[in-house]
């Protein structure tokens, strides 16, 4: 992408996603603020799961979802992100784990295959379902959550060898898909677990 292109990139995003994030100031990451009332999304999402079904965020509904955006190529902001989210899925009560399914959202649908999505999820934890689509549909999905990314330092001898700058939240979701809480890049564990225990189980 060039650099027009990123420009005019940013612009959307920001413009299509400033709903979101002065709705989103109510929204604490703090589990110590207290739950609030839930936000609903302004679009949806249509993408196929690592088991090759397509999938949607209305076929969801009934279930609390924990949603991060990265792609398997990056270097150390998912890895990190992913970890956390693994560690929180072990420290969650069995009763909080059953009502909730991890997503994983790839931001570079070129190279995540299904195959390859299914894999890199099953590395941080067997819970944790992976989602890709074509490049229309990640555009969709991201836009939804208010998600921004773009493609950064390509290899100009290599087309298939970039990274993709993304931003870094996790999003919460009650069983009506509405966003519940989101967190900031590598939030701590406890944190987490105490924050989703609350609304899944209440207190642990």
């Amino acid at each position: 992408m060039n650099r027009t292109g990123i420009v005019n990139h940013r612009r959307a995003f920001f413009l299509s996603t400033f709903w979101l994030m002065a709705s989103l100031l109510f929204v604490s990451a703090e589990a110590d603020c207290g739950p609030k009332d839930p936000m609903p999304l302004r679009g949806s999402f249509s993408l196929v799961d690592e088991t090759g079904k397509k999938v949607t965020l209305e076929g969801y509904r009934g279930r609390y979802l924990l949603i991060y955006f990265g792609y398997t190529y990056c270097p150390d902001i998912c890895p990190t992100s992913l970890g956390i989210i693994g560690e929180v899925l072990d420290k969650l009560s069995p009763p909080a784990l059953d009502k909730l399914t991890p997503l994983f959202v790839t931001v570079d649908p070129e190279r995540d295959t299904v195959e390859h999505v299914n894999e890199y999820t099953d590395a941080f934890h067997p819970k944790l379902i992976g989602l890709t689509g074509s490049v229309e549909e990640t555009n969709r999905a991201a836009k939804t959550f208010g998600v921004y990314f773009a493609k950064a330092e390509e290899d100009p001898d290599d087309p298939t060898d970039y990274l993709v700058d993304h931003s870094s939240n996790t999003f919460f979701l009650d069983p009506q898909g509405r966003i519940v809480t989101i967190f900031g890049h590598a939030p701590e564990v406890e944190e987490v677990v105490r924050n989703l225990e609350q609304h899944l189980v209440g207190e642990k």
